[in-house]
């Protein structure tokens, strides 16, 4: 099945999705626990994100150098 059919589908059903990114104050959550020394998978577990979503704030903040 198609995603664009399954959104529909979602919609049609009013089913509320994920939002995507990071709020502001989970951001600002992700900064510290990162300064802290903890690592992104942790932080992601303890955000209920993926990983990926907490590198690339990490990148947007300047905290994070790409490889």
């Amino acid at each position: 099945m198609h995603r664009a059919t399954v959104s529909k589908h979602l919609t049609r059903n009013n089913v509320v999705r994920r939002q995507h990114g990071l709020t502001t104050e989970e951001a600002a959550e992700a900064l510290k626990l990162y300064g802290g020394g903890i690592s992104m998978r942790a932080i992601a577990r303890t955000l209920g994100v993926g990983r990926k979503q907490v590198r690339v704030t990490l990148m947007a903040a300047g905290s994070l150098t790409s490889r």
